[in-house]
């Protein structure tokens, strides 16, 4: 998983700058909004918030399954913005503190990017309703349709595999060749026109893979309220 691991300064919210003071900055609680705001930054891409606990420090347990592929899961997260949260994010002063507002707050949930259309999930989800709600979340969000470009891209990786291991198998014959027989060898045309067949195969299935990718996301219909450049504290 690629995560994203925000920060955000301290405000120095009883400075004097009339008499030149500046008190020490201290960690504040943005107001809920603006804390979403921030963790959009410049990405409008749905957000797939994990919070770390001290039972699961540092794993990816309530997303990914160590018991089965997760190869869907991470398909589908190139879509979302991935934001991973520390233990402390629950201390009142905590910045993001107001992204867990609920009475329980989950380990993991998805958003849009302003932190509307909140979808806490459970972490004993099983794959398949994990899938769902992400599709959810994609097709609320994005123009195009998740789900078959999935079913497309899980095809591409199959293939990958095998070319990785024809392109692999190619090298390692014509090594031997060479070593057997020479560079002048007569076989070594052919394994080597098959190397470049392949080599071209693996790119054009990145390129698909790449255009497969692009889902397009849905133009917004608002922007943002006020300027988020300017520290706003929690009440």
């Amino acid at each position: 998983m690629k995560w994203d691991y925000p920060v955000h300064n301290l405000i120095d919210v009883n400075a004097d700058h009339s008499s030149g003071t500046v008190a020490k900055a201290m960690r504040v609680a943005l107001d809920a909004q603006v804390a979403f705001y921030t963790l959009a930054g410049d990405s409008r891409k749905p957000l797939l918030v994990l919070r770390e606990c001290r039972l699961c420090n540092g794993t990816d347990d309530a997303l990914l399954s160590r018991a089965g592929s997760n190869e869907r899961t991470l398909i589908m997260a190139r879509w979302f913005h991935c934001v991973k949260m520390p233990i402390e994010v629950l201390e009142e002063d905590h910045p993001f503190t107001k992204v867990f507002e609920e009475e329980h707050p989950p380990h993991l949930f998805l958003a849009r990017w302003d932190g509307s259309n909140p979808m806490p999930l459970r972490g004993d989800l099983s794959r398949t309703e994990l899938w769902g709600n992400m599709y959810t979340m994609l097709e609320s969000e994005y123009k195009k349709d998740a789900e078959k470009a999935v079913k497309e891209i899980e095809k591409i990786l199959a293939q990958y595999d095998m070319i990785d291991e024809k392109i692999a198998r190619l090298e390692i014959a014509i090594d031997d060749e060479i070593e057997r027989r020479g560079p002048e060898s007569k076989g070594l045309k052919k394994m080597r026109q098959q190397l470049e067949e392949a080599q071209a195969d693996m790119v054009n299935l990145k390129e698909k893979e790449a255009k497969l990718s692009m889902l397009d996301l849905k133009p917004l219909k608002e922007e943002p309220a006020f300027d988020i450049s300017q520290p706003h504290v929690g009440k």
